[in-house]
C-alpha cells in the first residue's frame, strides 16, 4: 500500500493505467508505450516537496518498458538501429546520467536505453517498499527490460553496459541469462575499494546504533574521491535525481553484492565482455577490475585501462573520446556481420 493518501477512485484509475499498459506491452504488436501510462505518479519527491535542485536537461525521450517501473530513457538514431544498448547506472545516480553517451551512440546508429535501478531516480516519486533499493528485484527489472528491448528490436544485437554496481548487474545477467545479450561492457565492476576499513567502521557504527536507514553522510565524500573533475561533481550535486543521502544499509548491500562479481565472471563462458577501469578512479581499486577480468571464462574478453578515466566512465557529462571509442569499437566487433555506421559524424 502507498504511504500517502489517495482517493479510491484515483487509486483505481492509476492501477488501471498500469494494468492497461501491461496488456498493451505484451500484445502481438510490440511498440514503445507512453511513459505516462507506465508511471502515473506525482513528479514531486516522495516527501511531497518540490526539489530545489535542478532537473537535468537531456536529449533522450521518456518511454515505457516494464509496467510498474519508472519510464526508461531512450536515445534513438534517425534510421533503424544496427544495435541496442541497455545502460545501468552506479549506486546513487539515475538513468539520465547516460545522456552524453546515449546521444553520441544514437548518432552512430545505435539505440540506447537506460533505466532507474530500484531506490534511485524515478523510484523516489513513490513511497512504497517497491521503491526501495533491492538488488534481487532490480535484477528482474533488468531482465524484463532486456526481454522488451528484444521484442522492440527483433534480430538486432542487444548489449548491456553498467557502471560499478550497474556493471555487477550486467555480469550477473550474462552469467545467468547469456542468450539475452550479445555482449557486456562493465566499468569498475570489482568490489575492492580504497579506505575499505575506515568505511566499514563508519558504516558499521551506524548500523550498530540503529541508524542503518538514515543518511550515511558519506555520499559527497565518496563522490569526491571517485572523480578529480570538479565540474562533474558539481553537475551531480546540482542534479535533483542524484541521491546525496545514501543509507548505510544501501552502501553495505552494494558492497556485499559487488563481492560476487568474480563468481559471476567465472560463470560467463560465451558472452563477450569488455572490462574497463579509469586510472583516476579513487573509489574502486584497479585490482578489483583485473580480478573480474581474469576470472572470466569466455575467450571473447578485453580489458582496457582508461588513462584519463575515473569512476564515472560512461556517466560523465562529457564522456571521453577514449571511453566512447572503446565502447563503440567493442560493440562493432561483436555485431554479427561486423556492421558499422555509414556516417561517423557525431
Amino acid at each position: 500500500m502507498f504511504s500517502f493518501k489517495m482517493e479510491s477512485g484515483a487509486q483505481r484509475q492509476r492501477l488501471s493505467a498500469l494494468a492497461i499498459a501491461g496488456m498493451l506491452l505484451f500484445s502481438s504488436a510490440i511498440t514503445v508505450q507512453s511513459a505516462d501510462a507506465f508511471w502515473p505518479f506525482s513528479k514531486k519527491n516522495k516527501d511531497g516537496k518540490d526539489s530545489k535542485r535542478k532537473v537535468r536537461q537531456i536529449t533522450g525521450a521518456s518511454v515505457g518498458l516494464v509496467p510498474g517501473n519508472p519510464p526508461a530513457t531512450c536515445w534513438k538514431p534517425d534510421k533503424s538501429p544496427r544495435a541496442a544498448v541497455l545502460c545501468l547506472h552506479e549506486l546513487g545516480l539515475h538513468k539520465n546520467v547516460f545522456d552524453d553517451f546515449g546521444t553520441r551512440m544514437a548518432k552512430k546508429g545505435i539505440v540506447v536505453y537506460s533505466i532507474d535501478l530500484r531506490g534511485f531516480g524515478g523510484w523516489s516519486e513513490i513511497d512504497t517498499k517497491d521503491s526501495n533499493m533491492d538488488l534481487d528485484r532490480t535484477f528482474e527489472d533488468v531482465k524484463g527490460s532486456l526481454d522488451v528491448i528484444h521484442k522492440l528490436h527483433e534480430k538486432t544485437p542487444v548489449f548491456l553496459l553498467g557502471e560499478a554496481m550497474g556493471g555487477a548487474l550486467a555480469l550477473e545477467i550474462a552469467a545467468k541469462y547469456p542468450t539475452l545479450t550479445n555482449g557486456i561492457i562493465s566499468a569498475a565492476p570489482g568490489g575492492t575499494h580504497f579506505k575499505t576499513v575506515s568505511n566499514y567502521m563508519s558504516i558499521g557504527s551506524k548500523v550498530l546504533t540503529l541508524h542503518s536507514g538514515k543518511d550515511s553522510g558519506m555520499s559527497a565524500d565518496l563522490m569526491e574521491i571517485a572523480t578529480p573533475k570538479e565540474s562533474l561533481r558539481n553537475a551531480f550535486m546540482e542534479d535533483e535525481q542524484v541521491r546525496m543521502d545514501l543509507k548505510p544499509k544501501e552502501l553495505m548491500a552494494c558492497q556485499f553484492y559487488m563481492y560476487k562479481t568474480k563468481k559471476f565472471a567465472r560463470q560467463i563462458k560465451d558472452v563477450p565482455v569488455l572490462v574497463v577501469h579509469g586510472k583516476n578512479d579513487g573509489e574502486s581499486k584497479e585490482v578489483g577490475s583485473q580480478q573480474v577480468f581474469k576470472n572470466l571464462k569466455t575467450d571473447k574478453k578485453k580489458y582496457v585501462l582508461l588513462e584519463n578515466g575515473d569512476h564515472y566512465t560512461f556517466e560523465d557529462v562529457n564522456v571521453s573520446d577514449e571511453a566512447f571509442n572503446n565502447a563503440l569499437s567493442w560493440i562493432d566487433s561483436n555485431v554479427p556481420g561486423g556492421s558499422k555506421p555509414e556516417a561517423a559524424a557525431e
